[in-house]
């Protein structure tokens, strides 16, 4: 950079003495100029970020231009701008510059279109009005004359800095303006001289004399010193090592796609910026390998355990290509098809372990390689009768007439106790048609339509006790057989004051009723409100028998406290996050979520990534919600709340707005792709739950996220 900087210096000091005598007159009468350009800066390629990492910045230039001849100017440019730097992301810093620097230019003539120019100098720089540093600008300019006085400029300068990460690349365009004195009228412009003629001593016929021509027999450029420069990149074809592509001088005339001052033919990352130390790439992160296996423990899905790289740095003790972890028989070599385990007969049956339903104890293969003692094909921990052979159809017993009336025990509904073979082998005590076990009065003889019992009427009452609502106790025929104490014409049983006369509607009570319900007061648990007697006096708006007030669903009947179970998964409405899709208590009644699906909602809260202080998606982050969004759609019983976090940095009123717009942002999104309104709602945290130290970057990053939560309700 010092080699570039001092040869720039002596290429102007070296121009300043080439001077036409026309030209000079001009310039004496009109050295005096303003500047005026708008600025865009790069804080970030030069400081070996990628350029997309920090946003350029904006900013403007005034200043005053001093022409000494054709050749030389010296100028003292202002400049204001904001910028963001490396260390301050999410806020951009004031930068203020006074510059004094020299241009060596190229003018042909004072009527010349095209003036490029190559500039160096030195810079007092100050950040937010306090820091100060020194920067020293070099670069390159063209001027185009618009008219006379007047000259639009386009610039290109990178400024080193003393001060970490402050090496900065400004682009800048504007208008030049030479002052002209007030009194004194323009003068047209004078003709071009004529061609100078050959000089003594020119061998190459270039202009430049032989012993100031530092190429005397290759016509060159005044500004190469009379050197050739075939790409037109300003550096001389005698010292550009890529003479046919055009490069900066930073790399020796050869292209630098990166601008990473490593040369493209030498950079063996040309379109990453990196650095000279590492061959042009990037400086990448140190390898951790905990448990030394060779595999970074970010790949490694066993890092404290060393394994085989092939597994993912898991062991495999048996050596058989499955991991510890998922070997059943991490000891013993086995295929993949038997989970590592490898073919066993334990038994020596014959019958290998895995198609053995015994394989401890030596069997046929005709029950499946259990014991069989009778040898009539039913294995013996199936075999009721393990010593005695039998058919499959009796759980291997013989057919059997255990009560000795003839009917097998099969057969036999009472094959304890003989009986009819018209009765299915049972008895009929009373003989009236009816076997016991169906017969209510298996001693006395009865019709069949009175389940064999006789006619009774035990209270005596005159109402058979088949009619009788209440037969052990005496009651008029009109009440069923039913006794009514106070004469209400309400039976006792339904009489809820039997010893005072009442009413139907009052349930045999007198009117003691406040609320007009039908029930009494004092069995009313709501006697200023109408309800229903199911719900003892209190409204119950649903009819299923649990007052309002203690019905967790009041809208909806349901056997469950008062709640429904639409998707009879075992649990009510009232405790089911998805009453209308069927799932286990272990998700809250819905569905499970796939474990890969999950995983995936976990990696998403970090790799949706943002523009630096901003609500704007980086690219990557469109296939990382688009996946989102298709997990959303399979699992459309749930909705999803997104949460917006940040780090610390900064205000907590810009937090909080940052991170309820990177909610809204992604909200929007998904949106786009299909997803209703009402499944989506979105919310900002701000900082107010970090799930890291906001102490170091690594901490602030996993605390800059957002969060897919799904829920039922």
């Amino acid at each position: 950079m010092r080699k570039v900087y001092i040869t720039l210096l002596l290429v102007s000091f070296l121009l300043a003495g080439a001077q036409q005598s026309h030209a000079q007159e001009e310039l004496q009468a009109n050295p005096h100029n303003l500047a005026a350009k708008v600025l865009f800066l790069d804080y970030a390629t030069p400081n070996g970020l990628k350029l997309d990492s920090l946003p350029i910045g904006n900013g403007i230039e005034v200043g005053y231009i001093r022409n000494f001849n054709p050749f030389l100017n010296i100028g003292f440019p202002i400049k204001v701008g904001l910028a963001n730097v490396k260390g301050s992301e999410d806020r951009r810093l004031t930068m203020v510059s006074i510059d004094a620097i020299l241009q060596a230019q190229y003018q042909k003539d004072p009527n010349s279109f095209l003036i490029p120019y190559i500039f160096g100098g030195g810079s007092v720089n100050f950040e937010n009005f306090e820091m100060t540093s020194l920067q020293f600008p070099m670069g390159l300019g063209v001027n185009l004359r618009l008219a006379p006085n007047t000259r639009l400029n386009l610039q290109g300068e990178f400024r080193y800095s003393l001060a970490e990460n402050r090496n900065n690349l400004q682009l800048g365009t504007g208008l030049i303006f030479r002052l002209v004195p007030g009194n004194k009228e323009e003068e047209p412009a004078p003709l071009p001289p004529p061609p100078p003629s050959k000089p003594k001593g020119d061998r190459d016929g270039d202009g430049i004399v032989d012993g100031q021509d530092e190429c005397p027999d290759d016509p060159g450029l005044p500004a190469l010193l009379g050197c050739p420069d075939r790409d037109g990149d300003t550096v001389a074809d005698k010292i550009d090592e890529c003479p046919d592509e055009a490069g900066p001088p930073a790399t020796l005339g050869c292209p630098d796609r990166d601008e990473d001052g490593v040369a493209d033919k030498i950079d063996e990352c040309p379109d990453e910026a990196g650095s000279a130390d590492n061959n042009g790439c990037p400086d990448t992160p140190a390898i951790v390998d905990s448990d030394g296996d060779g595999l970074d423990d970010t790949l490694d899905k066993c890092p404290y355990e060393a394994g085989l790289i092939e597994l993912h740095g898991c062991p495999d003790s048996d050596n058989d290509g499955i991991a510890d972890a998922e070997d059943k028989c991490p000891d013993e070599a086995g295929p993949v098809s038997r989970q590592g385990c490898p073919a066993k007969d334990t038994d020596g049956d014959g019958i290998l372990d895995d198609m053995d339903q015994c394989p401890d104890k030596a069997g046929p293969l005709k029950s499946m390689g259990c014991p069989d003692t009778d040898g009539d094909g039913i294995a013996d921990n199936k075999d009721e009768c393990p010593t005695e052979a039998g058919p499959a159809e009796t759980k291997g017993c013989p057919k059997k007439d255990s009560d000795g009336d003839g009917v097998l025990d099969e057969n036999d509904d009472c094959p304890n106790q003989k009986g009819l073979a018209a009765f299915k082998g049972c008895p009929d005590t009373d003989k009236d048609g009816i076997p016991d076990k169906d017969d209510q009065c298996p001693n006395e003889a009865g019709a069949k339509e009175d389940n064999g019992c006789p006619k009774k009427d035990s209270d005596k009452d005159g109402v058979l006790d088949e009619n009788d609502e209440c037969p052990n106790q005496a009651g008029p025929v009109a009440l069923k057989g039913c006794p009514d104490k106070d004469g209400d014409g309400i039976p006792d049983k339904d009489d809820d004051c039997p010893n005072q006369k009442g009413t139907a509607a009052l349930r045999g009570c007198p009117n003691l009723d406040a609320d007009g319900d039908g029930i009494k007061d004092d069995i009313d648990q709501c006697p200023n409100e109408a309800g229903t007697f199911a719900a003892k006096g209190c409204p119950d708006k649903d009819g299923d028998g649990v007052a309002d007030k203690d019905d967790p669903c009041p809208d909806k009947p349901g056997p469950y406290n008062g709640c429904p179970d639409t998707d009879d998964d075992g649990i009510d409405d009232a405790h089911d996050e998805c009453p209308e899709v069927a799932g286990p208590l272990s998700s809250l009644g819905c569905p499970p979520v796939e474990e890969e699906d999950r995983e995936y909602l976990e990696f998403a809260t970090q790799a949706v990534n943002f523009q630096t202080g901003k609500a704007l998606l980086q690219a990557e982050s469109y296939a990382v919600l688009d996946q989102v969004a298709e997990i959303l759609k399979k699992y459309d019983f749930y909705k999803c709340r997104i949460i917006g976090h940040t780090d610390n940095t900064g205000s907590p009123v810009f937090n909080q707005t940052l991170s309820e717009e990177r909610a809204k942002s992604c909200y929007e999104y998904l949106l786009s792709r299909g997803l209703s309104a009402d499944r989506l709602s979105y919310q900002g945290k701000g900082p107010s739950e970090p799930i890291a130290t906001n102490n170091t970057e690594e901490g602030r990053e996993l605390n800059r996220r957002v969060e897919f939560k799904l829920y039922g309700k």
